[in-house]
């Protein structure tokens, strides 16, 4: 499945997945304002949700320079251009300062990470003093869940069977020994309404 087709899955399928999941980061993180940085942002969905939701300023991150075409291009579309900038960006590389960005998001990239410790340990490097991050995976809630399923049972019937032979994640302790080799004040969220994500704090200095 090449850009155009999983921006179009993103604009249609799973649509119902990024005011939920952006409400969710924003009740969690209790940041609304400074810099995000989306990760792995593809057409943009959940990085443009977020800057909906707040009075941020964005920048939206991919390796493929195809997806921050199509998410700049979003960003226009939605009225965000004033306040989202496009970047192509490796996680494990990443041309941001230290201390960067107060929200750091990414949703559904993780998996695909070739070396997770490099990739979290730029996260952490570019995380302002009081700053979170938000990364994982999942459709939302339960009533989100129900609707995508369907959608993808016919489109896919071996979904997520065959999402998962794509993406190649760690263990919960692996993640684990990660985060404390980083010092990282940490959460991970592993159920069947939200999915699985890893929350980290940086403390304020």
């Amino acid at each position: 499945m090449n850009i155009l087709e999983y921006d179009r899955m993103a604009d249609t399928v799973f649509s119902p997945i990024y005011d939920v999941i952006a409400e969710h980061i924003v009740q969690k993180a209790g940041i609304s304002e400074g810099v995000l940085v989306d990760i792995g942002c593809g057409g943009g969905h959940l990085g443009l949700t977020l800057l909906q939701k707040t009075s941020m300023r964005g920048y939206l991150v991919d390796v493929d320079e195809h997806a921050v075409e199509i998410a700049g291009k979003r960003a226009t579309q939605w009225n965000l251009s004033d306040r989202a900038k496009t970047m192509v960006q490796d996680v494990h590389n990443m041309q941001f300062p230290d201390g960067f960005a107060d929200l750091v998001v990414s949703r559904g990239s993780f998996g695909f990470w070739k070396t997770p410790e490099i990739a979290f340990s730029e996260i952490w490097r570019i995380l302002a003093p009081g700053g979170t991050a938000y990364v994982g995976g999942g459709l939302g809630n339960r009533q989100t869940q129900a609707v995508i399923r369907e959608k993808l049972n016919v489109l896919d019937p071996e979904w997520p069977a065959s999402m998962k032979r794509k993406m190649q994640t760690l263990s919960t302790p692996a993640y684990r020994e990660i985060f404390e080799n980083l010092h990282a004040a940490y959460e991970i969220i592993e159920n069947e309404d939200s999915g699985r994500w890893f929350i980290l704090r940086k403390t304020s200095t």
